[in-house]
C-alpha cells in the first residue's frame, strides 16, 4: 500500500510524461488546491484508488508505445 500511496500523491501533482493529455484521469484533480487534492485522495476507497492507478497505467502504456525510445532506456 505504501508504494501505491506514493503513486497517488505523485500523480496529483504532475504527469510522468511531462504533459497531460485531455483524457488524463488526474487532470481535474490537478486543478484543485493542494489541500483539496490531498483531502480528495484520502477520501477515496481502496477500489477507487486502484481504478485511478489502473487507468493511469493504461494511459501511460499507450503513450509509451507511441514514443520511439522508451524514456526508461534513455535514463
Amino acid at each position: 500500500m505504501v508504494k501505491e500511496a506514493s503513486s497517488y500523491y505523485g500523480l496529483m501533482f504532475e504527469c510522468p510524461m511531462n504533459y497531460e493529455v485531455d483524457t488524463c484521469i488526474f487532470k481535474e484533480i490537478r486543478k484543485m488546491s493542494i489541500v483539496d487534492r490531498i483531502q480528495y485522495i484520502n477520501t477515496l476507497s481502496k477500489d477507487e484508488r486502484s481504478s485511478l492507478i489502473y487507468r493511469h497505467k493504461c494511459c501511460l502504456s499507450s503513450r509509451e508505445n507511441k514514443v520511439p525510445f522508451s524514456r526508461i532506456a534513455i535514463l
